[in-house]
């Protein structure tokens, strides 16, 4: 089997390019429209009202769509951002258009919106791509199912997706998203100075909003950027030579015994099988009337959480050298991207169906107007990448005994990855391979120094105004 070229996951320096695929790009493209917009309409605003003496803040509903602006343009400017194409996502992009692997394909042809009923509104939504998913074509079923022992090595060697094949890749440092975020600092300095008009609180106090304001995004952005890239930080064991302790595992997800099939919400018309970790939620779209600090009537819209469950089951991850098991009970992180499948209906639907399947009968929705009924499945699937950060033990005799595992197994078989925390590692299990995921990370540059540049830069300029007025 020809192997993967690792030269072509190894990033540049500095990758500026357009965010792709081709939604992004508009999504892209619209937001330099609204940011030019912002520089334009609303920054003369916060000049003249607070240098030059001339309140200028519209008032009212407008005061609303002012503030509410600014902040949808900020998030939308780091949301956009995280979507910026580098040399590695279109390397992976154009590897599984090309040669798309066995489960792609499958996604392909499955996803997109099934329209269930069109007078009640039920649809059921499944992706039709997943940046998750393998890059290369995965071992098939039929290499564990005719094996004769799920922990024995593949006859074709180690999995193409593994860090020993493909490298380590790292992010660049400076992308596009680095831009958007540096151009995201006049926005979120907006949002603090339409606080204390929104508030009708003095206008110093806009100065202590703007140091706070980027020292959390600055705290947060450290927090979520140190995660997305401890893969890159713990160097990865091969199955067939792992040592105890702490380990970084790539394998592919094998079941010890048939999943049970998974039922969302007690509803038999919602079920997935194949599943070893799942979690699902129920959650309504409220339409709610109430009153404005003016006394005026207004009506919002929002999505409320009403119910929630998660499972798991044993399996065993296998990285083409030999397999292991891992207990993703004792996981308290687990990240599984994308929701798999997605069901909708309107409420009159919801009525209708609850009188006939019986399901969940009694609930209580709170203050407003139900609108929509959503429920999301998220799920590790037999047959998908895993990387696993965890704590490998010697696998006691009672449990060996309950997997079937026999002194003819390899040694990798009587050890169990668990969720068990060290100083050094938090315990996490993650759908997709290093490669895919470390695809979709940030720099260290990009989630740590320009934001805490940012939050000096905002410090800095709050205490220049504020001296000056």
């Amino acid at each position: 089997m020809e192997r993967p070229d690792p030269s072509m996951f190894q990033s540049k320096q500095i990758d500026i390019q357009i965010p792709m695929p081709w939604p992004y790009a508009i999504l892209f493209f619209m937001v330099l429209v609204g940011y030019l917009a912002f520089l334009a309409l609303i920054v003369p605003t916060h000049i003249s009202s607070y240098f030059l003496e001339d309140y200028t803040y519209p008032v009212g509903d407008g005061m609303e769509f002012f503030f509410g602006s600014q902040v949808v343009l900020f998030i939308a400017m780091l949301a956009i951002g995280q979507k910026a194409d580098t040399t590695i996502r279109e390397n992976i992009r154009n590897i599984r258009e090309k040669s798309p692997p066995r489960d792609a394909r499958i996604r392909l042809d499955a996803g997109g919106v099934e329209l269930e009923s069109f007078w009640r509104g039920a649809t059921v939504r499944r992706p039709t791509s997943d940046d998750l998913g393998w890059v290369f074509e995965p071992p098939a079923p039929e290499s564990w199912e005719n094996a004769d022992s799920l922990f024995t090595p593949d006859p074709d060697g180690i999995i193409q997706e593994h860090p020993s094949v493909v490298g380590t890749p790292t992010p660049p440092d400076f992308t596009t998203n680095g831009i958007l975020v540096i151009m995201s600092t006049l926005p979120l300095m907006g949002v603090a100075m339409t606080i204390p008009p929104f508030l009708e609180l003095d206008s110093g106090s806009a100065f202590i909003f703007m140091p706070l304001l980027f020292a959390i995004f600055a705290a947060a952005s450290l927090v979520i950027g140190k995660r997305s890239r401890a893969a890159i930080e713990v160097p990865t064991q091969k199955v067939r030579s792992i040592a105890i302790g702490d380990a970084e595992v790539i394998g592919q997800v094998r079941p010890i015994s048939q999943p049970p099939t998974v039922i969302v919400d007690n509803d038999p018309s919602k079920t997935a099988e194949d599943l070893v970790v799942w979690n699902w939620l129920y959650d309504v779209h409220i339409e709610e009337t109430y009153t404005n600090s003016d006394g005026e009537r207004e009506t919002r819209r929002y999505w409320r959480d009403i119910d929630s469950e998660s499972g798991d089951e044993a399996f065993v991850t296998h990285d083409g050298t030999g397999g292991m098991i891992v207990e993703p009970g004792s996981f308290s992180r687990k990240e599984l991207g994308q929701p798999i499948i997605t069901w909708s209906c309107d409420h009159m639907s919801y009525g209708q169906l609850r009188k006939i399947n019986l399901w969940r009968a009694a609930r209580t929705y709170g203050s407003g107007r139900v609108i929509e009924h959503r429920w999301r499945l998220w799920g590790l699937s037999v047959g998908d990448p895993c990387m696993i950060h965890g704590s490998a033990t010697n696998l006691p005799l009672k449990a060996r005994e309950k997997y079937g595992i026999s002194k003819n197994d390899p040694p990798s078989s009587r050890i169990v990855l668990l969720g068990a925390d060290s100083e050094a590692m938090k315990t996490t299990i993650w759908r997709g391979s290093e490669l895919t995921n470390v695809a979709l990370a940030e720099s260290s540059f990009e989630t740590a120094v320009i934001p805490v540049i940012m939050m000096l830069f905002a410090t800095t300029v709050s205490i220049i105004c504020y001296l000056a007025l």
